[in-house]
């Protein structure tokens, strides 16, 4: 005769507390804790934390090497002749002093500043090459050396003439040609003339003052030696 075997899997378990209440409990009982990853958690850590950022600042520490003025931008008052003479001989080179100079500012079309002068001793090729010579003046465009010989600042006919020239209304970043072209530029160069030549006719005019100086000296002179000459006639008669 068969025997029914019970089915293990649905067998409860009964149990009874001290005052006769059933307790059940489930075999198949889980654990509802949560497992979590390490590295899961330390990702997530990571995260959270604020992102830091390098900010590189560049500090520029300027120093004035020299504190020297231009001396064309100077007052001319301020100026004493050794100075405009040590000048002169900076910009060409010449062991002597100029004859004459003339500082001075133009205003009206263009704004310049322009020390000119007339050297000492006339160039030993003066009239060597004339077509070829250029202007001995030196361009400054804002302080800063544009070219030391242009042509279109002086004729050649005072291409002796030598100093500096510094305008502020003229463009920095021209070509030597384009440079040519601006009407600034002629504006310029008929001021310039103009001050060479008012410079050219008061050395004339102190020459002219010398001569007479001398020959009013020599007059006298030679009146003193006649007054003399009669005195001692007068004495041997």
């Amino acid at each position: 005769m068969p025997v029914d075997t019970p089915d293990n899997s649905e067998i409860k378990v009964t149990k009874f507390d001290d005052d006769g209440n059933e307790i059940v409990e489930d075999e198949e009982k889980t654990d509802d804790l949560e497992v979590t990853d390490e590295g899961e958690d330390d990702a997530k850590t990571e995260k959270k934390e604020p992102e830091m950022k390098t900010i590189t600042k560049q500090v520029w520490d300027w120093e004035l090497i020299n504190e020297i003025k231009a001396i064309w931008l100077r007052d001319p008052s301020d100026i004493t002749e050794e100075e405009y003479n040590g000048f002169y001989k900076t910009i060409t080179k010449d062991a002597e002093n100029p004859i004459a100079y003339t500082h001075f500012t133009a205003e009206g079309e263009i704004d310049f500043k322009a020390i000119l002068y007339i050297p000492g001793t006339a160039p030993f090729d003066l009239f060597e090459n004339y077509y070829q010579k250029s202007s001995a003046l030196k361009l400054y465009v804002r302080r800063v050396l544009i070219t030391d010989s242009f042509d279109e600042l002086m004729p050649k006919y005072l291409s002796f003439v030598k100093g500096v020239v510094d305008s502020d209304d003229l463009p920095l970043n021209v070509s030597r040609e384009q440079l040519q072209q601006l009407k600034m530029i002629k504006v310029m160069s008929k001021k310039l003339v103009r001050k060479t030549i008012e410079m050219i006719k008061d050395m004339a005019e102190e020459g002219i003052e010398e001569d007479n100086e001398e020959e009013d000296d020599e007059a006298e002179d030679d009146a003193e030696e006649v007054a003399e000459d009669d005195d001692q006639e007068g004495e041997e008669a």
